[in-house]
């Protein structure tokens, strides 16, 4: 038996098994609280005396990981009642995030019409804009669809 111990180590491999494996080849048990590891995450990891690791989660992201971002993209369509386009986040996350969209302005009809967000993934989600019927059909030019991802 020897004492325990704790450090700072960086994720180099999320595994299948709730366990991270760190750069320096280290796998640690993610206890329950860590949520969703990334890698390049930055974690406290202790040892126990009988030699196993254990991680209690995040410190801090590593380069490029963002929790949050927020952006705006400009939709057009003609004499249509559904509209779609495919939108690229600024930074790629770690996982698929939750995307809360909104249509920021629009005159007329497009005022009544609704967003949402499909096929999300850690790059890209569709932003999904609709008529309030299926046989309403209307122009927008330019309407902008603002959006918020988050992993948190």
């Amino acid at each position: 038996m020897r004492g325990a111990e704790w450090r700072v180590a960086v994720v180099a491999t999320v595994n299948g098994d709730n366990t991270v494996t760190t750069t320096d080849g280290i796998i640690a048990r993610r206890w329950e609280s860590y949520l969703m590891p990334a890698v390049g995450d930055i974690i406290g990891i202790t040892q126990s005396g009988g030699g196993s690791w254990g991680t209690w989660g995040r410190w801090a992201a590593g380069p490029g990981h963002r929790a949050i971002q927020t952006g705006t993209a400009l939709l057009s369509w003609s004499a249509a009642s559904v509209a779609t386009m495919t939108v690229t986040f600024p930074t790629a996350f770690p996982v698929a995030p939750k995307v809360f969209p909104n249509l920021a302005t629009g005159d007329g009809a497009v005022a009544r019409w609704s967003c949402r967000a499909y096929q999300i993934t850690a790059t890209s989600f569709l932003a999904y804009v609709s008529a309030p019927a299926a046989t309403s059909t209307t122009t927008g030019t330019n309407i902008p669809v603002q959006w918020l991802a988050t992993t948190l």
